[in-house]
This record gives C-alpha cells, sequence and structure tokens, in this order.
C-alpha cells in the first residue's frame, strides 16, 4: 500500500515521474493481485490489494463517468489532429493517407526531418495550403498544415526546443495556437527541462485571450502534477475523457497517453479518438470542437 501512495502522490523526481505513468496497469495489476489472494484465501493481501488499486485510480477515475456533449445543431465543428511521426520511419504515404481520414482543418506534426517534411508537403499541400514547419536532424522538428490561414506564424523556443505559435483564422474568429513537443523525462535534467518548458507554454497560453489549443507530444500523461498545473495556469481544458494511450504503438498493454490537445472553455469539445495505427511508434489523435462564443 506504501508503493501506491507513492504513485499517486511522487516524490519530484524523474523515476517517480516515470513510474505514476503507468498508473492505470499498476491499479490493474493490484486487482489482479486482490484475485489472486482471494483464490489462496490471503484475505488481507486481498484487501489490501484492492485498497492499493483504489488508490491509484483516483488518479484517473474520473473518465469512468465522463462523456462528449452532443453537436448543437446549428453549430460548425472543426477538427484537429495530431500525428508523431517517428523519425526513423520511412512509411510516408501510410501517415498521410491517415492524416488526410481525419478530414482535420487543422494537423499537427512532429519528428520532421528534410525527409518527412518533402512527403508531407507534397501529400498535403492541396488540401492545406497553409503551413508553418521547422525541419531537424533530432526528433524536435515540428509542422502545423491548416486549411485556413496561419497569422503571425512562427517558432518560440520556451526551453531548447521549438514550438509554432500562430493565430489560426477560422470562420467563426482567431484561434491561438501552440504546439510543442517537448523533453522526455529521460533524466534528472532533462525531467526538468520539460516541467519548465510546459509551465512556461502554459504562462504564455494564459496571456492569450478568446479561443485557445495547445497541442503536442508533452511526454508526460494526463494525470501528471505537471499537467494539472498546465491546465489550470492556462485555463485549459482536456479533449480526453477516457483511458485513450497514445504511445507506444508497438506494446498496447504498456499504452499510456502522452499526446494531447487542450482547449480553451470558449471551445467545446464534443468528441476525440485516436487514430488508426501507423508505423509510428505512436497513435495519431483528433478532436472535434465547436465555438461557444
Amino acid at each position: 500500500m506504501i508503493f501506491a501512495f507513492i504513485v499517486r502522490f511522487p516524490f519530484d523526481y524523474f523515476l517517480f515521474d516515470i513510474v505514476q505513468s503507468f498508473a492505470v496497469q499498476i491499479a490493474i495489476l493490484y486487482l489482479i493481485a486482490a484475485v489472486l489472494a482471494s483464490l489462496w484465501k490471503k484475505w488481507w493481501w486481498a484487501g489490501s490489494s484492492i485498497a492499493s488499486s483504489l488508490i491509484v485510480a483516483t488518479l484517473f477515475g474520473h473518465w469512468f463517468w465522463q462523456s462528449y456533449p452532443s453537436t448543437p445543431s446549428k453549430a460548425t465543428p472543426f477538427k484537429v489532429a495530431h500525428f508523431n511521426v517517428w523519425k526513423k520511419t520511412t512509411q510516408h504515404e501510410e501517415v498521410i493517407r491517415v492524416a488526410k481520414s481525419t478530414q482535420a482543418d487543422v494537423i499537427s506534426f512532429e519528428e520532421l526531418n528534410d525527409r518527412w517534411w518533402e512527403a508531407l508537403q507534397k501529400g498535403l499541400e492541396a488540401q492545406y495550403p497553409h503551413w508553418h514547419v521547422t525541419t531537424r536532424d533530432d526528433n524536435f522538428g515540428i509542422a502545423v498544415f491548416s486549411k485556413y490561414p496561419l497569422k503571425n506564424a512562427g517558432l518560440k523556443y520556451f526551453s531548447d526546443v521549438p514550438s509554432i505559435i500562430a493565430n489560426i483564422q477560422m470562420p467563426f474568429g482567431e484561434v491561438h495556437w501552440v504546439s510543442s513537443h517537448v523533453l522526455p523525462p529521460k533524466s534528472a535534467e532533462w525531467y526538468r527541462k520539460r516541467n519548465a518548458d510546459l509551465n512556461d507554454i502554459a504562462a504564455y497560453m494564459a496571456t492569450k485571450k478568446g479561443y485557445k489549443l495547445a497541442v503536442g507530444d508533452y511526454n508526460t500523461v494526463s494525470w501528471a502534477p505537471v499537467i494539472r498545473k498546465f491546465k489550470k495556469t492556462a485555463n485549459l481544458q482536456d479533449t480526453r475523457k477516457k483511458f485513450s494511450p497514445s504511445w507506444p504503438t508497438y506494446n498496447r498493454l504498456l499504452g499510456i497517453p502522452i499526446d494531447h490537445i487542450f482547449h480553451s472553455p470558449s471551445l467545446q469539445c464534443v468528441s476525440f479518438a485516436t487514430t488508426e495505427k501507423t508505423a509510428s511508434d505512436h497513435w495519431g489523435i483528433v478532436a472535434t470542437f465547436v465555438p461557444l462564443k
């Protein structure tokens, strides 16, 4: 049970952050342990395992009763999609096909090098004539494709890696956009940089008024303390209302939700889903919105 409390209330260190990312799997393992203990009539262990599972489940239990509202009859919905393409793969056409199938109005792509950018531009420019991109040889190249004009589009470095900021000229008004791929917490230093990056992105979005979208691979899960702080600081809401893992595609049992789309209260999210699997190690994600004012 001590371990369950550590998962629920982790210390501010990268190893505890990584462990908490697998809270769903840990809660399930506790339930399995409870069943086995019951079969062996080890009632204390069974009760302790159930209690531990419930403690961990408080991180994500709200997903069990959340639902999406229906789309208002007179509303004109729009879609936003996000893909981490996994730079080393070469199945460009597969990702492009899935991206088009989302029928999204705006699409974020991450882990872009020159090869990926050339393929995406060729495959998407007819439907998405507006874009902004920076390619890199590491994993932090990034792009946004839009059916609508991007005003004041540019790069902003909240830390060592770039984010794209823009004002998307949607038919109903201007949407403040930021898409980011922050560092993974594979060391204490990168953990601190990731958190600082997310804190700075949240502070930046807090200065914006009206419609807002923050999108990207944040390399942390929806229930992480840094994400809870992010949403509060930026006054943004999560599009995810159920457990929808986005990584890794090669092991569904270890799936965790690290790709995100956050939105301002002035945008109502009416659906969220992961896309079909591609050659990437991430599933794409897509959300549908309607403006409220």
